[in-house]
């Protein structure tokens, strides 16, 4: 998240003088559930990426204006903050202020939990990258970084890494496409989460940037890299040991025979993490939690955590929320239900010759197949909107199908330009699509799909207490 001075700077004086809004629970949930991450990823056509990169930036300004604070996302503010106590918790990042919208961040700032590092710089083709401090711990690392750009041209960030010395990725995404503006310094910070144990995080990791020219709606290329920018980052393994605390929660919840164990919650400076796993002898398959909410308070007065991140296996799952000081008060976890599918009911059998659906969950499915000169791509349509508010409701398939001879077959990753679809205005509802890469071989009928997520909502509200 990366933004110019003067820009922050209009935008942080300006909230100042003005209330905290009530956000309405559909825009925080739809807003949440665009931000997930997980695990699987399917295939899409060039297309539907469009589409998702242009509600993804929509959302981004949606988030950008609307959570300030975590906690105005519940409790409004009467008064605006004092901005002489603002600069002084931020302290040597006051330079910040106006670039950190995320209440871990700030929370972590003002906890004094960010480290203040120097001399850890890079400079290529007119381009300086600079980390001013860093907040470690056992599941993620939050990381305040400044871009000053010296040449005549805009520019974005394409691609940030985390590697260890031996260049294993220790966390890879997209840059956040923000335009980076010739002449000036930008502020920015992440917050990542680790993709291994701590156990198995190295000394030292290395912080790394790709720099492409900034066209709007252009998906990079080779020649567009302007610059790679790299630094070390090192990690003291001592004190993150120590970092965080550790909640044993050992406690199980009940939806319709269906048991989920959470089994501990970790709150460090870069979030809350809530680890949980599936009891084996459910039966049904569990794909996701339905608006869970992480409750900080009593007495009916509670602030809302915001929900940050989650990710999903067949076996369990961990929901990531944004840390504030109100953690330190009493916790719940409540949610809503669960999405879930019996287990022989997670099988989609298409013919995708005759374009007929022979097994599915539901009658909620269409399929269609787009054919080009590049291969075949198998478009499924379904409505999900009853459960719109869920964290996650796509369809998602398997990287993996078996034809009708037995053989398995990968999934074709390429992009085909499918024609949008348009609905009358007086539409009540717009199907999702789910895109799949079939090829160009022919393939012994029917196909065979593992369902990996569904939209099918088993709905009780439940909570437990965390502390």
């Amino acid at each position: 998240m990366v933004n110019t001075e003067e820009e922050l700077l209009k935008e942080y004086y300006h909230s100042l003088s003005a209330e905290a809004e009530e956000i309405p629970e559909m825009r925080l949930n739809t807003a949440i559930r665009n931000g997930i991450t997980r695990s699987r990823r399917s295939s899409m056509s060039l297309s539907k990426r469009y589409a998702l990169a242009t509600a993804a930036a929509v959302l981004g300004i949606v988030l950008l204006f609307s959570f300030p604070r975590v906690g105005e996302v519940l409790k409004t503010q009467g008064a605006a903050p004092d901005q002489a106590a603002i600069f002084q918790s931020y302290g040597p990042f006051e330079k910040y202020i106006p670039a950190v919208r995320h209440s871990t961040v700030s929370s972590a700032i003002e906890a004094g939990l960010v480290q203040r590092v120097t001399g850890v710089t890079a400079e290529q083709n007119g381009f300086v990258l600079t980390v001013d401090g860093i907040a470690v711990d056992q599941k993620g690392i939050i990381i305040l970084y400044s871009l000053q750009n010296k040449t005549k041209e805009n520019a974005k960030v394409e691609l940030m890494q985390l590697t260890s010395a031996a260049l294993n990725p220790l966390n890879t995404s997209r840059g956040p496409g923000s335009s980076i503006s010739p002449n000036r310094i930008t502020y920015g910070y992440e917050v990542r989460q680790w993709e291994s144990d701590e156990g198995a995080l190295p000394d030292q990791i290395t912080f790394e940037l790709e720099l492409g020219k900034y066209k709007q709606f252009t998906p990079a290329s080779a020649d567009s890299l302007q610059a790679k920018l790299s630094v070390a980052i090192p990690l003291d393994r001592e004190q993150l040991a120590k970092a965080g605390e550790t909640i044993h929660v050992d406690k199980t919840l009940e939806i319709d025979g269906q048991k989920i164990k959470i089994n501990e919650v970790y709150l460090a400076a870069s979030g809350i993490y809530l680890d949980y796993t599936c009891d084996p002898l459910n039966s049904k398959q569990i794909f996701s939690m339905y608006k869970p909410r992480f409750l900080a308070g009593g007495s009916g007065d509670y602030t809302d955590l915001d929900l940050r991140a989650a990710s999903f296996t067949d076996s369990g799952g961990r929901l990531i929320f944004a840390n504030d000081r109100s953690s330190i008060q009493s916790l719940q976890l409540q949610i809503n239900g669960i999405l879930a599918l019996d287990k022989q009911a997670t099988q989609l059998i298409i013919d995708t010759d005759k374009q007929q659906i022979i097994k599915a969950p539901d009658h909620n499915l269409q399929m269609s197949i787009h054919n080009t000169e590049k291969g075949s791509t198998m478009v499924l349509e379904y409505d999900s909107q009853a459960q719109s508010n869920s964290i996650y409701n796509d369809l998602m398939l398997g990287q993996t199908f078996t034809d009708g001879a037995g053989t398995v077959h990968s999934a074709d990753k390429f992009d085909i330009d499918i024609p949008q679809r348009t609905e009358p205005e007086n539409a009540k509802s717009i199907p999702h699509m789910y895109y799949r890469g079939l090829g160009s071989n022919k393939y012994p009928q029917p196909l065979t799909f593992t369902i990996e997520a569904y939209p099918a909502l088993i709905k009780e509200k439940l909570s437990v207490p965390i502390r």
